[in-house]
């Protein structure tokens, strides 16, 4: 009964893996890595992935939004491991920027009202009400 769980636990991971990072090729392109920022869909906002502290060897990413001039509006304070696959978009059509983390979990950052830029993570047992099919897709549920 162990093994079995252990074999669904990592299919699981490669599964999620490979939908962050495998196949389409358009879809990967969207994704914010170090070095490769993406902006957003007003073309205001700039989604980079800053690398972060290394965590038992492996290299992190930190999700980082600024203006196009370079001023930091949001600094995760999450590192988001490389080997577990990491994907950061902008939702289409909107300043929202979603984090794919199949470690860490699904996240959106975005501005409140008052301009100050938050990340929230989706209800527990509302991922389908709370997460847009698009982000859905990418992330491969």
């Amino acid at each position: 009964m162990r093994m079995t769980i252990v074999i669904v636990a990592v299919a699981t991971v490669l599964a999620g893996c490979t939908a962050l990072f495998g196949g389409d090729r358009g879809a990967e392109q969207r994704f914010a890595r170090p070095g490769q920022p993406q902006t957003s869909p007003s073309g205001k906002f700039v989604a980079q992935a800053d690398l972060g502290p290394e965590q038992n060897g492996v290299p992190t990413w930190v999700v980082v939004i600024t203006e196009r001039d370079g001023r930091e509006v949001f600094r995760d304070s999450e590192a988001y491991s490389s080997r577990h696959g990491v994907g950061i978009t902008w939702r289409a059509g909107t300043d929202e920027l979603w984090v794919l983390s199949s470690d860490v979990g699904t996240s959106s950052v975005r501005p409140g009202a008052d301009g100050n830029w938050s990340k929230e993570y989706p209800r527990p047992g509302h991922y389908e009400q709370d997460v847009p099919a698009e982000i859905r897709e990418l992330a491969g549920r």
